[in-house]
């Protein structure tokens, strides 16, 4: 009887787990990715697949529908607003932009964008919508009208920095961002930044907690409230400060050392898959270069095709000298004055080609995934930055020592060509590229399979609430401990008045009772 009640007993427990993990594989994970550039769709549907590939149904609120399974994948489809930034030649022109100008161009971005989300009828819908849903996971870029959806549906969020997070990033969790030695991503400075540097640093960095904090949020808030019919919604801040973790597209060994509290991970490189068959075209191109390949691209937001006819000119003329192959993306259907060695392509492969044996140097313009497929698959790089935090991540790069950096306002055909052929030729180049790949793929766990497990364990933990930060309880002033420092010197102001008191006391004491003292004297008279 014993026996046959601990068999008992042992069932249930099994089925009690069994349950509990297919409630984690069963979660309903509802992804938010509104910004219309595909390099945040691509970090977006990277993390969606890894987790529908673990049994969870997701849905995409996303400018990209139709790039999912077909089973358990709906899409919330969403209009392109990338167009609020003008046009994409217009993109070359943020590098010239000063720091503060491009925060405020973006937060203009977030404002039209968020405008023209909630009065579209598939965002009316999913507000309005009875659906269950376990988590939301949402990036972090200007688009932060969509938190609202946490408080509607009562479910956590995870937020999702898709490149280094700034500090006001770090306060969604209350992670610190020393300004002594974390520079902000849109300031072309490393982890060693001298007196002038980090005075600049942290004024920046007040400056966008400031400036979104009164500003922007309100200016979201206010959005919302015009079309969210919902008199218990808390203000954006306030839900933003319940958000469970962030998520950092970042990982030390590329960018820099930096403390992080349990409720922010670097996932860093989980866009990036094992190498896929190319194309044929591209496979017997690449195959048949005797003298090594060399593949250039600007990226999925700026276009090639953009570029001013004298750069144009630069850059054909530089590829013409050289004797390896060239692949260069390529956005039209003509290029003309292209040389024989090159070969155009609207779209690449990109992550696959820097996987083939022939590819000797990457040209690219420093974004954060190129950076990371470059160092996954340990090829140099020569870089040519032109905005955003595409100058940090080459500065960084060619502190490491597999990256030459050139200014893209400066870029000539000799200094072009110069830079190629120093990568191509000195052997340094290759064997940092290659260290550090060592180091980047050198995890626990890779950043896919880290975004799945926190993800989960989200869901398992009903938000995780015990990795909340104590900071967050906190005004700013006690987090900077300006309140204990205004003591400290209020206590040392004190001490110093009392011994101010007290010696001029002991003064008057001595002087009165010496021979010579003016009340003496009158005494006397």
């Amino acid at each position: 009887m014993g026996a046959s009640r601990r068999e008992q007993m042992v069932a249930i427990a099994l089925l009690l787990l069994l349950s509990l993990l297919e409630a984690t594989r069963a979660a309903h994970v509802l992804m938010v990715f509104p910004v219309g550039s595909p390099s945040h769709w691509n970090l977006g549907r990277a993390m969606a697949k890894g987790l529908h590939a673990q049994g969870h149904r997701i849905t995409a609120v996303t400018p990209f529908p139709g790039q999912g399974p077909p089973n358990n994948w709906t899409d919330v489809a969403l209009p392109n607003t990338m167009s609020f930034f003008g046009h994409t030649a217009g993109l070359f022109d943020l590098g010239t932009a000063s720091d503060f100008a491009v925060l405020l161009k973006l937060q203009k971005f977030g404002t039209y964008s968020c405008e023209t989300f909630l009065q579209h009828e598939n965002v009316k819908k999913l507000f309005s919508s009875n659906e269950k849903y376990d988590v939301m996971i949402i990036e972090i870029f200007f688009c932060e009208c969509f938190l609202a959806l946490s408080h509607i549906f009562k479910i956590p969020v995870i937020q999702f920095a898709t490149f280094s997070p700034p500090a006001w990033m770090g306060d969604v969790v209350g992670n610190p961002s020393p300004p002594a030695y974390v520079p902000e991503p849109f300031l072309e400075y490393s982890d060693h930044m001298t007196f002038f540097q980090r005075l600049h640093n942290t004024v920046f960095s007040t400056y966008c907690r400031v400036v979104r904090n009164l500003y922007y949020m309100p200016s979201q808030d206010a959005i919302v409230r015009r079309y969210v019919d919902d008199p218990t919604l808390p203000s954006l801040l306030e839900i933003e400060r319940k958000s469970s973790m962030v998520l950092a597209n970042s990982h030390f060994s590329v960018l820099h050392p930096r403390p992080l509290l349990p409720a922010m991970v670097e996932v860093g490189g989980m866009h990036v898959s094992p190498p896929k068959k190319l194309p044929e075209d591209l496979q017997k191109f690449l195959d048949g270069a005797k003298d090594g390949a060399v593949v250039f691209s600007l990226g999925s937001n700026l276009r090639s095709a953009d570029l001013g006819e004298d750069k144009r000119t630069a850059i054909l003329t530089a590829f013409s000298k050289l004797k390896q192959r060239v692949i260069w993306k390529w956005e039209t259907e003509t290029l003309p004055g292209k040389p024989d060695n090159l070969m155009v392509k609207k779209w690449l492969p990109q992550a696959d080609i820097l996987a083939h044996k022939n590819l000797k140097v990457f040209i690219t313009h420093g974004g954060l995934l190129s950076t990371f497929e470059a160092v996954y698959h340990g090829v140099p790089v020569v870089g040519v930055p032109v905005f955003g935090d595409q100058e940090l991540n080459m500065i960084r790069a060619e502190e490491k020592g597999y990256a030459l950096r050139l200014q893209f306002n400066n870029l000539t055909a000799e200094s072009f060509f110069w830079a190629i052929t120093e990568v191509l030729h000195n052997p340094s180049y290759r064997m940092k590229a290659q260290q550090l790949s060592r180091l980047f793929h050198d995890r626990p766990r890779t950043p896919l399979q880290e975004v799945v497990y926190w993800t989960e364990y989200v869901v398992r933990h009903k938000g995780a609430p015990h990795m909340r930060s104590a900071a967050l309880e906190l005004c700013w002033y006690q987090r900077l401990l300006l309140d204990v420092l205004a003591a400290a010197l209020a206590a040392a102001a004190a001490v110093l008045w009392v011994l101010k008191v007290a010696l001029r006391t002991v003064h008057r004491l001595i002087v009165g009772r010496g021979p010579d003292s003016p009340k003496k004297k009158l005494k006397k008279k």
